[in-house]
C-alpha cells in the first residue's frame, strides 16, 4: 500500500479514535476533572504526571513534555512510524485507506513480496509449532530451558524448530497449497543438483525469524545444536531481504529503544535474547555481517546515543572498530562497551546480571577513545605506534561533515597521542585548517551583521546559551532541541554545536575544556568568554528561567518546522514525502 493517507481520511481517522481508550489499553487511567490521569510510560513516574484529554482528544505529560493527539501515541508507545500509526486505527475503526493506482510493474513487483513475505510467514509459523508441540524438538526445548529463555519470549520472537528431515517443510507447503518453486525463490529450498526438486534448507535447526522495520518476515535464521558447520544459517539474499539493510530485533524493539532514548547493538540472535531476559530490551543485533552504514541510518532515526556491546576477543574489537565511522559520519553519539575477552554480552548478563551489566555501561567510553586505546594497545606508545594510531583515528575523522564537530574532535585526539593539531589537519587534507577554520571565520562575520540589527530574536539566542554557559547541568534538556537548526545568529550557532559535541563525548560541560577546544576558532572562544562573563546568576529564578527558556526553545522550533512544512507543500509533487509531511502537519496543527 502507499504510504500517501488522504487529508479527508486523516481527519476521518482522528473523528473515529478515542484516545483515552487506545491510551487506556496502555496504561491505568483515572478520572481526574475533565481530564484522566495516569503514570507516564515514557518515563520513570512515581506520581501521576500523565495526563490525557477526551475533549481536546490528545495527551501530555507534565514530567517530561511528551505530548500530541492519538497517532503521536502510538508512535512514541508501539515504536511506530506515522503512516504505520494511522494504518493501525484505520484498521481497528473499519476505516478504508485507499490505494494509488500501481502500473503493471509495479503490481508485479508487490504480488511477488506479498506472496515471498507469505511463504516466509507460513514457515516461521510451522517451525514455531514444531518447538512447541514436536516430540523430535525436545533436545532444543530442553537446550532453550538451558539458555534461561522464558515462554514469552519464544513466543514473542516465534523462535522454532526445524525437524532433521530433507522434506519437513516441503510436505508442509504442499499440504497447504504453496508453490514450491516460490520457496526457493524465498530461500527455503534448495534445488537438487539433479535439477529435480527440492530440499529443506533448514534441518536440524533452532530458527529465529528475521522481520524487517514493519514486522514482515522476510527471513530465517538456523542454528545448530550439535558441532557441525555452519554453526549459523540464515536465508539467502531475495528481493525481500538484505543483511546489509536488515537487524534482528529492530521490529519488535524499536519502541523501547525510542522510549529509553539509548540503544545498543549486539552481534548475534543469542546475545539480544539473553538481554530480554533481563528486561534489557532496547537491542539490535547484526545478522552475521559487519554493521553497514545502512544498518546506521536505520538507527539514525530511533535515537542519537548507541552503545556497541561486542564480544570482547580480536574479532570483536575488529567489528567495533570497523562500525565507528558510520556512526561519526551519521551524527550519531556512540560508545564501546568493552567486556572482558572470553564474554559476549549472552555470557555476561547471565553470569553478573543485569546490573553488573549496566555499571559496566556507564564505564563505556566514546568510541574515539575506544579507537585511540585500541591502537595504542596493538602498536605500541612508541613514536611509530602513534603514528600508526593516529592513521587508524583520522579515517574514523575523515567522514565527520560538520566543522565544529570535526574541529573538537581534531583537537581530542591532538592532546590524547600528543601530536600537533596542524599535522592532523594537514593529513585530513585540510591543511591548516584552511577549510574549517575560514568558514566559520565567515559564518561569525556574517554574524556580526546580525548583531548591528540586534532583534529580539537574537539577544533571546544570546541569552539561552549565557543561561547555559552559567548551569551547564542544564546541557542535556536541550540537546534535542534541534538548536543547531533555528539559532540565527551563526556564531551562537557554532558555539553551541561545539557545547554540545563537548558534553555528548564527556557527559559533561566543564568550562575550561571548552575554551581549551576553542583555540582554532579564536572567535568562537572570545564569544564564550564573553557570554560566560556577562552571565549573571539568577538567584531565586533559575527555575522560572529554565522553564521561559524550555517554552523559547519548542516554539522556535515550531516555527521552523512549519517553514519547512511551508516549503515542501511548494516543491513538485514526485519529490515531496508523503509520510514525512503529513507527520510534521498533524503535529504542528
Amino acid at each position: 500500500m502507499s504510504s500517501y493517507i488522504p487529508e479527508d481520511v486523516l481527519r476521518n481517522v482522528l473523528e473515529a479514535a478515542n484516545i483515552r481508550q487506545v491510551v487506556g489499553e496502555f496504561v491505568p487511567l483515572k478520572k481526574s476533572g475533565r481530564n484522566w490521569i495516569g503514570l507516564c510510560p515514557f518515563h520513570p513516574d512515581k506520581d501521576p504526571s500523565f495526563s490525557v484529554s477526551e475533549e481536546k482528544q490528545i495527551f501530555h505529560c507534565f514530567g517530561c513534555g511528551e505530548g500530541g493527539d492519538v497517532f503521536k501515541f502510538l508512535m512514541k508507545m508501539q515504536g511506530m512510524s506515522f503512516v504505520e500509526a494511522v494504518k493501525a486505527l484505520a484498521n481497528r475503526y473499519g476505516i478504508i485507506i485507499p490505494e494509488r493506482p500501481r502500473s503493471s510493474r509495479d503490481q508485479k513487483r508487490h504480488m511477488e513480496t506479498e506472496e515471498l513475505v507469505s511463504l516466509n510467514l507460513a514457515a516461521a509459523e510451522f517451525y514455531h509449532r514444531n518447538i512447541l508441540h514436536s516430540p523430535e524438538a525436545s533436545d532444543a526445548r530442553a537446550y532453550l530451558e538451558s539458555r534461561g529463555l522464558k515462554s514469552d519470549t519464544i513466543s514473542g520472537f516465534r523462535l522454532g524448530w526445524a525437524n532433521d528431515r530433507w522434506d519437513g517443510l516441503i510436505n508442509h507447503l504442499k499440504t497447504e497449497g504453496l508453490s514450491l518453486d516460490r520457496a526457493e525463490k524465498a530461500g527455503l529450498l534448495v534445488s537438487r543438483k539433479s535439477g529435480k526438486g527440492y530440499y529443506d534448507r533448514f534441518r536440524g535447526r533452532l530458527i529465529f525469524p528475521i522481520l524487517d522495520r514493519s514486522g514482515k518476515v522476510v527471513a530465517l535464521g538456523g542454528r545448530i545444536l550439535e558441532d557441525g558447520h555452519p554453526k549459523y544459517l540464515n536465508s539467502p539474499e531475495t528481493p525481500v531481504y538484505n543483511k546489509s539493510r536488515v537487524l534482528y530485533g529492530l521490529s519488535q524493539n524499536k519502541g523501547a529503544i525510542r522510549r529509553a532514548g539509548k540503544g545498543y547493538v549486539v552481534e548475534g540472535y543469542m546475545d539480544l535474547l539473553a538481554l530480554a531476559q533481563f528486561n534489557i530490551d532496547q537491542v539490535v543485533a547484526t545478522l552475521g555481517t559487519a554493521l553497514t552504514e545502512d544498518h546506521v541510518k536505520q538507527l539514525r532515526g530511533l535515537c542519537k546515543d548507541w552503545i556497541l556491546v561486542f564480544d570482547g576477543d580480536a574479532a570483536g574489537v575488529k567489528a567495533a572498530l570497523r562500525a565507528l565511522p558510520f556512526f561519526y559520519k551519521l551524527n550519531l553519539r556512540v560508545r564501546v562497551l568493552v567486556l572482558p575477552a572470553e564474554d559476549d554480552p549472552d555470557s555476561f548478563v547471565r553470569r553478573e546480571g543485569k546490573e553488573a551489566l549496566e555499571a559496566l555501561v556507564d564505564t563505556a567510553g566514546t568510541g574515539l577513545d575506544f579507537a585511540i586505546q585500541q591502537g595504542l594497545a596493538s602498536y605500541g606508545k612508541d613514536p611509530e605506534g602513534r603514528f600508526r594510531t593516529t592513521e587508524d583515528v583520522l579515517s574514523i575523522l575523515q567522514p565527520v561533515s560538520d566543522p565544529v564537530r570535526k574541529s573538537l574532535l581534531v583537537g581530542h585526539v591532538a592532546q590524547k597521542l600528543g601530536v600537533r593539531e596542524e599535522s592532523l589537519w594537514e593529513r585530513l587534507n585540510v591543511s591548516n585548517s584552511s577549510t574549517i577554520v575560514p568558514n566559520i571565520r565567515k559564518r561569525y562575520e556574517l554574524s556580526v551583521e546580525a548583531k548591528i540589527r540586534k532583534g529580539p530574536e537574537n539577544r533571546a539566542e544570546a541569552k539561552l546559551i549565557s543561561f547555559l554557559l552559567g548551569y551547564p547541568q542544564y546541557m542535556k534538556t536541550f540537546l534535542d532541541a534541534g538548536l543547531d537548526l533555528w539559532l540565527e545568529v551563526p556564531s551562537l550557532r557554532n558555539l553551541w554545536m561545539a557545547m554540545s559535541h563537548l558534553y555528548s563525548m564527556s557527559g559533561n560541560l566543564n568550562l575550561p575544556d571548552l575554551y581549551d577546544q576553542l583555540e582554532p576558532v579564536p572567535e568562537l572562544r572570545t564569544l564564550a568568554l564573553r557570554l560566560s562573563a556577562n552571565f549573571a546568576p539568577f538567584e531565586d529564578m533559575e527555575e522560572k528561567m529554565l522553564s521561559d527558556l524550555k517554552r523559547y526553545c519548542e516554539d522556535r522550533r515550531n516555527k521552523v518546522l512549519r517553514w519547512n512544512v511551508l516549503e515542501q507543500i511548494k516543491a513538485p509533487a514526485e519529490i515531496v514525502d508523503d509520510e514525512d509531511l503529513l507527520r510534521q502537519i498533524l503535529q504542528l496543527r
